[in-house]
């Protein structure tokens, strides 16, 4: 009996916590006011997250595919606040890295030239990834990715081009060396900016 009524009591009290919770994020309109409740909560662990349901699919990504801006929900961990929704736009390509850290930038430069011409005589784009990529990437495929998520000049050549254009890309700062094979037209998407917090602090 005293098992179930502290049971019944600690129920009680999550559900009054939960519902102190959710009074406190219908208050939360903005960033700045999400900040504000991470810096005096820090309990909270509060956290802003970008959740792109076309192109994310995981099970939390898949659950936001019909929210709205404003709605307010939890699971066992967490409780969550859509603040806001903005369109925005993903890209899709290939790639192959060279990484100017392990070779010289003649002999990147020499490598680009054998591989666009390999291209220009017919071999797949994934097969030359495969053969010369320098990193851990298998065939090349980048996946989609949202606006942002990519350092600025990586991503601003791929705005720059249309699909199956095939170009270079140099992040000089960080000896990065790339050859880019534009694979899908833009696509416009939603960014859903969520408020993620504990819910049983």
């Amino acid at each position: 009996m005293k098992k179930l009524i502290l049971f019944i009591i600690i129920f009680i009290s999550f559900q009054s916590f939960s519902q102190t919770i959710k009074e406190q994020l219908k208050q939360i309109i903005t960033i700045d006011d999400a900040k504000k409740l991470a810096t005096e909560n820090p309990n909270l662990e509060a956290e802003l997250l970008n959740i792109h349901p076309e192109i994310e699919t995981d099970d939390f990504a898949t659950k936001l595919a019909d929210a709205k801006t404003g709605e307010i929900f939890s699971d066992l961990d967490f409780t969550y606040k859509i603040l806001f929704e903005t369109n925005i736009n993903a890209f899709r390509v290939s790639y192959i890295f060279l990484d100017a850290s392990k070779i010289s930038l003649a002999e990147i430069e020499k490598l680009r030239t054998e591989i666009l011409e390999e291209y220009k005589n017919g071999i797949s784009f994934s097969n030359l990834a495969n053969k010369y990529t320098m990193d851990n990437g298998k065939d090349g495929d980048l996946g989609w990715f949202a606006e942002g998520m990519m350092v600025p000049d990586f991503e601003k050549a791929v705005k720059n081009h249309k699909q199956n254009d095939i170009f270079k890309v140099d992040i000089e700062n960080e000896k990065w060396y790339y050859i880019v094979l534009k694979t899908f037209n833009d696509k416009p998407i939603r960014e859903f900016t969520v408020l993620k917090i504990k819910s049983n602090t």
